[in-house]
């Protein structure tokens, strides 16, 4: 018992001695550590980094202590090659590990690492290069059988880097970035296996170029089935200082715009399945303004914002639930060679490479059966639920007539929800605007964009002004329009059909109030109405059909001059111009009924107008050309043209009246139908007791005499079929009476009162029976010279055979200016006297 009690005395003496020894050994490595290692470490780090980073680098203090595994490094710097301005510095590197547990588990485990005042200092020069890029290594071949080592595992506790900055000089651009105050933590990052799964959330804030910027995240980066997810708040960007980093280069300038952002991202990278990225949270634009490149306006918007439910590109799949765009202003503008403002904001660069691609892809062989482009747009998933335009503001500037047309609307209200993708999904729309000031359009009905884009819309506009669009007509009719408004409304339908070609429908009413214009050449009143009225109107196109109950004017004026130089008004205003600027000759008759709607155009076969009606008409006619300047004026012109269509076996009956001057009735009946090929008319007009003293100045210019009194009663029978033309004149004229001769260059050159005493009855009365006919397709037709040549030859005939016109007269064809005897007779024969007797009878 004393023998074994004697050895545990020494057993323990010597177990004293052996912890003595081993303390003291690691309280002098320890104390060596702490003074001898940190001298003997620094020079050696200096040259070794120094040597690998071809950098002078610069420590002020490292601190060891190898008791709790400590270390630090403090005033590091690295130097800029050739310049003592600090490539990459920092106050302070503080590494804590966690002891001998390290040792035990086989892992790197560090308890705290802190980084205190980090900056870089990071230079893009002009060729592309930066002032780091030497230090980047060179990729190494891959070794395909090199044996995969066992991962070295490690736990990184509690990362803090404080109050770091760096600075970006971005020469090619000339601009300099600044980050500030640039904080993060990470509580940790860790692949040991028990670890991988438990969420590391990263926070991370700075100060870019003054802006503050704040990241929130969750991560497993270590995990079979990595998971990530990030909250980024962005407060107050300047979004024009970025604007040189968008690859594509600009055809604008943006002022200014102002970006909030509140984002969460997430992303999922299960193993052996697919990756998902999904998006979310709010954004806000502020005080943007953007122009061209010749500093005009293009947009600017004081407020709008998106609230992002989700987007998801790996899918793709978007869902908006609502945009929000706060008094927009939108300056849209066409330019004399076409091409609108709002396309070419960006260069063409993109087009040429589409050019290449369309090129690239030309010789692969159609294969519109598979139709893989429209399969892949059907993966495409969009929705909006909410979109509004609030307060907008938008202009409309074409630069394409002579003169330029400007449109504003303002204000824009646009509302539309549930804009979807999806196959058949209804959306909605519900658009007002008021244009220029006085105009009002709303639209509003479902819509959808899938499988086609459809659309079933209430139209309602009202007072559209005409004066604001007359550019885009000035050219082809010359008229100044001084006043008048469209309105319409009705039901507007858009589909598409099995082609791919868009069926357009129209059902509702068509009005143009309050019209009022002049010809542009001499300020005349022109063309004016209280209201053209399209009732029950159905249009449409894909295909083409016209259908309408009805159609009426009321209180319309029109006026018709015959110029000093023997032109029209109407050639003036529907005319070309000719090389000298005055108006062309206008086509012959034939030429535009050859272009009737419906010359071989099946578009034009599908018309029916149920009535025109017409309502307290005037047409104004004067003639400067004759002297003294001839005027009259058709009153009170009303009546109907029932049953229009471009069926070819319909006829349109015609039922109109009206008055010359105060008196004269003016009477127009028949049948008609202008929508066939070939114009159908069987027309009869009739003029009554037309007073025709007014008309002195042409029976003085033309005939040598001024008309005293007498009335003119004129009916005519046109029937035009076929393109033939036959017409009966019959005139008739009562207790004519002519003045004193004048003297007129332009007098037919025939006994006039002679001729007008052989066609007068007994009783004071003319009637001539003058038919016409010919056809439309001969140039050299018309009607009037014609009736007027006819008119000329009767004169002419009176004079120098009167008893041919007065044989005429009674029916005759023989000669009565002479009778015959037989020689050596002065008996009558019987042939003798019946001449004498049809003489009596003519001159009775």
């Amino acid at each position: 018992m004393k023998q074994l009690q004697a050895l545990q005395k020494i057993i323990n003496k010597r177990a004293l001695k052996i912890i003595a020894a081993i303390a003291a050994f690691f309280v002098l490595a320890g104390i060596a550590g702490i003074f001898a290692l940190p001298p003997i470490v620094k020079p050696i780090l200096i040259e070794k980094l120094s040597q690998a980073l071809h950098r002078e680098v610069a420590i002020e203090k490292i601190s060891i202590n190898p008791f709790n595994l400590t270390a630090a490094i403090s005033g590091f710097a690295i130097k800029e090659p050739g310049s003592q301005q600090p490539f990459v510095s920092f106050d302070e590197l503080y590494v804590n590990a966690q002891g001998l547990y390290s040792l035990f588990k086989g892992a790197l485990i560090l308890k705290e690492v802190r980084l205190s005042r980090p900056y870089v200092n990071i230079v893009r020069r002009g060729d592309g290069t930066y002032n780091f890029t030497d230090l980047v290594p060179k990729p190494e071949p891959d070794e395909p059988d090199k044996k995969e080592s066992k991962p070295f595992h490690f736990s990184i506790n509690n990362i803090r880097i404080i109050n770091g900055s760096l600075d970006f000089d971005d020469q090619p651009v000339r601009t300099r970035h600044a980050a500030t105050e640039i904080e993060l933590s990470v509580p940790f990052i860790s692949n040991i296996e028990h670890e991988v799964e438990i969420f590391v959330e990263p926070r991370f804030s700075a100060a870019i170029n003054g802006k503050r910027y704040e990241l929130v995240g969750k991560t497993k980066p270590f995990a079979e089935s990595k998971e990530m997810s990030v909250d980024l708040e962005i407060k107050e960007a300047d979004l024009p200082f970025y604007l040189n980093y968008i690859p594509a280069k600009l055809n604008c300038r943006l002022l200014s715009a102002v970006l909030d952002a509140k984002l969460s991202a997430d992303f999922i990278m299960p193993r052996g399945g697919p990756s998902r990225f999904k998006l979310a949270g709010d954004l806000s634009l502020k005080n943007v303004a953007l122009d061209d490149l010749q500093k005009g306006k293009v947009l600017r918007i004081p407020a709008a914002s998106a609230a992002i439910a989700s987007i998801e590109p790996l899918v793709p799949d978007i869902h908006i639930s609502k945009i929000l765009i706060q008094s927009p202003e939108l300056v849209v503008s066409k330019g004399k060679d076409g091409a609108i403002n709002l396309l070419d904001l960006v260069a063409g660069k993109g087009e040429e490479t589409a050019g290449k691609a369309k090129e690239h892809k030309a010789p692969e062989p159609a294969t519109p059966e598979k139709k893989p482009e429209k399969a892949a747009e059907s993966k495409f998933k969009a929705r909006i639920d909410d979109f509004t335009i609030d307060s907008g503001n938008l202009k409309f500037i074409d630069r394409s007539p002579a003169r330029p047309v400007q449109i504003n609307a303002t204000p824009v209200n646009l509302k539309v929800s549930n804009f979807s993708t999806a196959e058949g999904a209804p959306g909605n729309i519900d658009l007002s605007l008021v244009l220029d000031n006085k105009g009002i359009v709303l639209v509003k009905g479902p819509m959808r964009i899938a499988p086609a884009l459809a659309a079933e819309l209430l139209i309602d506009a009202r007072n559209i002004g005409i004066r604001e669009l007359q550019p885009y007509f000035t050219d082809k009719v010359k008229i100044r329009v001084k006043r008048g408004a469209v309105s319409a409304s009705g039901t507007f339908l858009l589909a598409t059909d099995s082609a791919g070609k868009p069926v357009i429908k129209y059902a509702g009413k068509i009005a143009v109030s309050n019209l009022a214009t002049m010809d542009r050449a001499a300020s005349n009143d022109f063309l004016n109405w209280k209201q053209l009225f399209f009732d029950q109107v159905e249009t449409g196109y894909n295909p083409f059909f016209l259908n309408i109950k009805g159609i009426s004017l009321t209180d319309f004026y029109a006026r018709v001059i015959v110029n000093p130089d023997g032109t029209t008004n109407l050639q003036n205003i529907f005319g070309a111009e000719n090389k000298e600027g005055g108006p062309a000759e206008t086509a012959a008759a034939p030429a535009p009924e050859k272009k009737t709607a419906g010359a071989g155009d099946s578009a034009a076969k599908n018309i029916r107008i149920g009535r025109v009606t017409f309502q307290g008409g005037t047409i104004d006619f004067t003639d400067l050309k004759i002297k003294p300047n001839y005027s009259a004026e058709m009153l009170n012109i009303g009546g109907s043209v029932s049953g229009l269509s471009s069926d070819e076996a319909s006829r349109a009956a015609v039922d109109l009246r009206g008055n010359l001057g105060d008196g004269s009735p003016i009477e127009i009946k028949g049948s008609i139908n202008p929508l066939i090929k070939d114009l159908y008319a069987a027309i009869d007009l009739r003029f009554r007791d037309i007073e025709l003293s007014p008309v002195t100045p042409y029976s003085a210019r033309y005939l040598g005499y001024p008309i005293l009194k007498g009335k003119l009663t004129f009916d005519v029978s046109y029937l035009v079929e076929k393109r033939k033309l036959n017409a009966k004149n019959k005139v008739f004229i009562d207790q004519l009476n002519f003045g004193e001769r004048t003297e007129s260059p332009e007098a037919v050159k025939a006994p006039v009162t002679l001729a007008v005493s052989l066609l007068t009855d007994r009783i004071g009365q003319i009637n001539l029976d003058i038919p016409v006919a010919g056809s439309l397709d001969d140039p050299k037709f018309r009607v009037w010279p014609v009736i007027w040549q006819v008119i000329v030859n009767l004169i002419t005939k009176a004079a120098t055979a009167p008893f041919t016109l007065i044989a005429s007269l009674v029916g005759g064809g023989e000669e009565l200016s002479y009778v015959e005897f037989d020689y050596g007779s002065d008996n009558v024969s019987e042939a003798g006297r019946n001449k004498i007797a049809s003489l009596a009878k003519a001159l009775y």
